[in-house]
């Protein structure tokens, strides 16, 4: 792994941790699926952008626009909306933790489905990081904490369905381009936000200089640019090593939330991230070996 592509996975996980801080601020003002609207809506526009400056065509034939309906649905309008509805009631660091859980269930799902081999490694590595989960979730369980729970199951429920969207992402969208799968399934899930955006009324509502940078910053560099980072890092060095900004974003994500949002992150937090990333270096195994296998069509971020 050359010093160009540590260069790109840390700027790839510094701006995916940096997600969840947007999110945060953006709800703290607008709702939760009119915030994932615009910054939809605003990937959707740089991407089209980029599309329209290579002169790369869209697909026409109907098969590839339900793929990308699907994974407009499981890949956008699901986690996009639970993560931002999450985290009007949980702390930005802790919706970036339980988001580093995606591979969990990405393991389970194709294990089911694609009928993957799961190795004495990886059900240990299943448990161990479902262990995680259970620390952080089961002290919310008191009754002064209901708020807390729901949202950290909004973001789990999200993070299913950034799986799911993933195993069929597999299976439906190999024969695509990674550019335009990313503005296809971005562009349906713009389409699948909006109806819900609505009735949250957002044009009653004049957000501030900063959630407008928020929603800006996310839009571009959240959802836009990141995944051009990551489908280099996939083109030059595979998917696994693209697949070390997992085990990144997280921490950028605490960082951020400590620094920025002044939130204070307990020893039980950091306990389940550390069951967590333990758990998907038990899955990936060896994650500095190039892999050869085809990437997906989008990435996880949030």
């Amino acid at each position: 792994m050359s010093a160009r592509h540590i260069g790109l996975l840390l700027l790839l996980g510094a701006i995916w941790g940096a997600s969840f801080m947007f999110i945060k601020i953006g709800v703290s003002e607008l709702g939760p699926f009119t915030f994932a609207a615009l910054r939809v809506l605003t990937g959707s526009l740089v991407l089209l952008g980029i599309l329209l400056a290579k002169k790369q065509a869209l697909p026409r034939d109907r098969r590839t626009w339900r793929a990308f309906a699907f994974l407009g649905v499981f890949n956008v309008l699901v986690p996009f909306g639970l993560i931002a509805w999450g985290e009007k009631s949980i702390p930005s660091g802790i919706a970036a933790i339980l988001n580093a859980s995606m591979p969990l269930f990405t393991l389970l799902l194709a294990a089911i489905f694609d009928k993957e081999r799961i190795t004495i490694s990886s059900i240990v590595g299943l448990l161990l990081g479902f262990a995680g989960i259970l620390i952080l979730t089961l002290p919310q369980l008191d009754s002064q904490q209901k708020a807390n729970i729901w949202g950290e199951l909004a973001v789990i429920v999200a993070v299913i369905s950034y799986a799911v969207a993933t195993v069929f992402a597999r299976r439906n969208t190999g024969h695509v381009n990674p550019l335009t799968a990313s503005f296809g399934q971005i562009s349906m899930g713009f389409l699948c936000l909006l109806p819900f955006a609505l009735t949250e009324r957002p044009w009653t509502v004049t957000p501030s200089f900063k959630v407008i940078m928020a929603v800006l910053a996310i839009g571009v560099f959240g959802t836009a640019i990141a995944y051009l980072i990551y489908f280099r890092l996939v083109q030059e060095g595979g998917a696994t090593l693209a697949s070390l900004v997992t085990f990144i974003s997280p921490l950028f994500g605490i960082v951020y939330g400590r620094l920025v949002l002044s939130e204070r992150i307990s020893w039980v937090a950091l306990i389940s991230l550390a069951c967590i990333l333990s758990s998907m270096m038990l899955i990936r195994g060896a994650p500095l070996k190039p892999a050869t296998t085809t990437p997906p069509a989008q990435a996880q971020d949030e």
